[in-house]
């Protein structure tokens, strides 16, 4: 069984949008291009999501399901004690999975990218970037919060802030595309947030 037989067409159809737009930006994933990249007739894209909006947010909340399942990967049990040590890796694993570092998780930041500029020009995908980043506010403010980061209100802020600018340098050519330099960032930010 070949792995394309083994994912369904809605998958399929959303890989494609991925890859469409990581290539060439949001523009890239027409009806069109979406039904060629992914070996789907059109008429199948257009019944799972009936036209380019729908496709970038199924593109979005496949970014943002790739993201929780890391965190519920990450996160302790409610009513686990947690030293220094493990609460500064409590925070690093939340940014790890909203912020991946390897290969794989390069595509999932041009998509969420790639949408958020795009929100600027194009009204319909404005809702869809503020309720991304309020949920991305929201995760960080309850991470720290366990954490027992003091004022983690505006600490989850600073935490979106620090985030927001390690991607743009990770998918643009703006800043170093090297990840053991965004790790140790991070790091150290984390550090400073959860002292011994």
């Amino acid at each position: 069984m070949s792995s394309s037989a083994a994912i369904s067409p809605r998958e399929r159809i959303v890989d494609a949008v991925f890859r469409l737009v990581a290539r060439g930006g949001v523009a890239e994933a027409s009806l069109r291009k979406v039904a060629d990249e992914s070996g789907i007739n059109i008429g199948s894209v257009r019944h799972y999501f009936g036209n380019h909006e729908g496709l970038m947010v199924a593109a979005a909340e496949e970014v943002g399901s790739r993201m929780e399942r890391r965190l519920n990967a990450a996160l302790p049990a409610a009513d686990a004690e947690l030293d220094a040590a493990g609460r500064r890796e409590l925070v690093e694993a939340a940014c790890r999975a909203v912020l991946p570092l390897d290969s794989s998780g390069r595509t999932e930041l041009i998509v969420l990218v790639e949408l958020i500029t795009a929100a600027r020009l194009h009204p319909e995908f404005r809702s869809l970037s503020m309720r991304m980043g309020a949920d991305l506010r929201a995760v960080f403010r309850e991470v720290l919060a366990v954490a027992r980061v003091p004022d983690a209100e505006l600490e989850a802020e600073r935490l979106t802030a620090l985030v927001g600018g390690l991607t743009f340098d990770l998918v643009y050519p703006h800043g170093p595309h090297d990840v053991t330099v965004t790790s140790e960032v991070l790091r150290r930010h984390i550090t400073a947030l959860v002292p011994d």
